[in-house]
């Protein structure tokens, strides 16, 4: 009944306005939450969603109401988080066909992970034994130093110069050793989640498989 009463009086306005040249009726909604219809839309309800009926009072198009700067905005940061985790995924999927096609079991993973571990191992001890002569080198250096000192004469610029070299080489090397231990840290954390990762996917590769069956 409602459906045919809005045509009716959609009807009743066509015949009664002799402007509706086109045979188009506008229908909108206005502040009070009542239904209007005319042969234009007033100005301040242009932005509101509106319909456009013809002359037998069906709606032949909507127009939506105007979005805010607050709705736009809020669809635009759902849009930006959309496209982010679809990269996440995309990103994720390449890693992990990366995994499944590297290793073929998880003692694998373990082993090239013990191979890395133990390469960068091998250059701490390395530095480790040339921070060693160094450190006798400024021994040496030192006591040289002192025994000038005791001797009331003066200490060469270049044996000063040595000496603080000794100390910046051996600031260095440390740094160098803490930076290499940094790096077995991310290696070792790498290869824990990649592992964890490695055993999701052989399982869920297991489990599609036996749901074939």
């Amino acid at each position: 009944m409602k459906s045919w009463l809005i045509i009716a009086v959609a009807a009743a306005l066509l015949l009664s306005t002799p402007t509706l040249h086109a045979g188009k009726l506008y229908k909108w909604v206005d502040e009070s939450g009542q239904v209007r219809y005319g042969d234009r839309v007033p100005p301040e309800y242009a932005k509101r969603r509106n319909e456009t009926l013809n002359s037998q009072g069906i709606v032949v198009e909507t127009r939506a109401a105007q979005k805010t700067k607050e709705q736009l905005a809020e669809e635009q940061r759902l849009a930006t988080l959309k496209a982010a985790e679809e990269r996440r995924q995309r990103e994720q999927a390449h890693k992990d066909r990366i995994l499944l096609d590297t290793f073929t079991n998880e003692d694998e993973m373990i082993l090239t992970r013990d191979d890395k571990l133990e390469a960068i191992e091998a250059v701490i001890r390395v530095t480790t034994g040339r921070i060693e002569k160094i450190r006798q080198k400024l021994s040496n250096l030192t006591r040289r130093a002192a025994n000038l000192e005791r001797a009331g004469r003066p200490v060469p610029v270049e044996l000063s110069q040595q000496i603080a070299e000794s100390h910046s080489q051996i600031r260095q090397n440390l740094e160098y050793i803490e930076n290499r231990k940094q790096e077995q840290r991310a290696i070792h954390e790498k290869f824990e989640l990649d592992i964890k990762r490695f055993r999701d996917l052989k399982v869920a590769e297991a489990e599609a498989r036996a749901a074939q069956h």
